[in-house]
C-alpha cells in the first residue's frame, strides 16, 4: 500500500483520443481509450485500486487524501498507486489513470 512519485514513461495520447461521456461522474468530465482514463476533475474525484495505478497530472495542483494520509501533486507529476483501495485526487486538475493489474 503506496502512493510514489515516479518518473514518466509512456507517452499519453492526445486528449483528442479518447472517447467521453456525456454525462458527469463526480461532476467531472470523463474519457476513455484502452487502459486509460481521462479525468478533469473540478475538485474531488475518488478512485479505487487493489492492483496498481499510473496517475498522471497534465493540469492543475492538490492532493491525494488516502488511507495512510495526504500527498501533495502539482501538474506534470506522475504517480504510482498501489493496493491502497480507495484514494481520492482532491484539487481541480486534469488528470489520466493508466489501470495496471
Amino acid at each position: 500500500m503506496k502512493i510514489q512519485k515516479i518518473i514518466q514513461k509512456r507517452a499519453l495520447p492526445a486528449e483528442t483520443e479518447f472517447v467521453f461521456s456525456e454525462k458527469t461522474v463526480q461532476s467531472a468530465k470523463t474519457g476513455k481509450k484502452d487502459d486509460l482514463l481521462f479525468v478533469r476533475s473540478p475538485r474531488r474525484f475518488k478512485l479505487y485500486t487493489d492492483g496498481c495505478d499510473e496517475v498522471t497530472f497534465l493540469e492543475g495542483a492538490g492532493h491525494f487524501k488516502w488511507a495512510r494520509g495526504e500527498t501533495p501533486f502539482a501538474a506534470g507529476d506522475c504517480f504510482l498507486v498501489e493496493k491502497c483501495g480507495e484514494y481520492e485526487v482532491n484539487g481541480a486538475c486534469t488528470f489520466v489513470v493508466a489501470h495496471r493489474s
